[in-house]
């Protein structure tokens, strides 16, 4: 799960300070333009910041919908047990972590056991789990059985 470290602020601060600088020139000479396509300062200032704020906003968004969800799984999930079937590279990395397409039979109490296909992107050093035949737990959505989450990969 996304997090953001104890100084994520200052990042922002740092990427707000261009448009709050065009901004306060923009508001102190109303003349003062752009030098490349003649933009006031002023509607450059509220641009910038509109972005970086909408950026910001996109941000908090998928992170609280990653803490909603992980707490919705902690609440609600069925515990189970996935087996992996077979275990393949897709050829994408993202963060210099390889996503891995699985395989899975998922078991839960109570139910009959199903294949699933999971995509998601696993760290290396965990990699070496990932072998036919492992056994790993899992929480099973009750309500769409083919959502499940790992509770061990710190998303939860």
């Amino acid at each position: 799960m996304w997090v953001l470290n104890r100084g994520w602020w200052w990042t922002w601060v740092i990427l707000l300070a261009p448009g709050v600088v065009a901004l306060t020139i923009g508001i102190l000479d109303p003349g003062a333009r752009t030098s490349d396509d003649s933009l006031s300062l002023r509607a450059f200032g509220i641009l910038w910041i509109f972005l970086q704020l909408l950026i910001m906003g996109a941000i908090f968004f998928f992170m609280n919908r990653q803490k909603r969800r992980a707490a919705y799984f902690r609440e609600n999930g069925i515990p189970g047990t996935a087996t992996i079937l077979s275990a393949d590279t897709t050829g994408t990395t993202i963060n210099d972590m390889p996503q891995i397409e699985l395989q899975l039979e998922i078991e839960v109490p109570g139910r009959n056991r199903y294949t699933i296909s999971d995509r998601r992107c696993w760290n290396p050093l965990s990699l070496a789990m990932l072998q036919k035949g492992a056994k790993l737990p899992v929480l099973v959505d009750p309500l769409r059985p083919k959502k499940i989450m790992f509770p061990d990969d710190g998303r939860l």
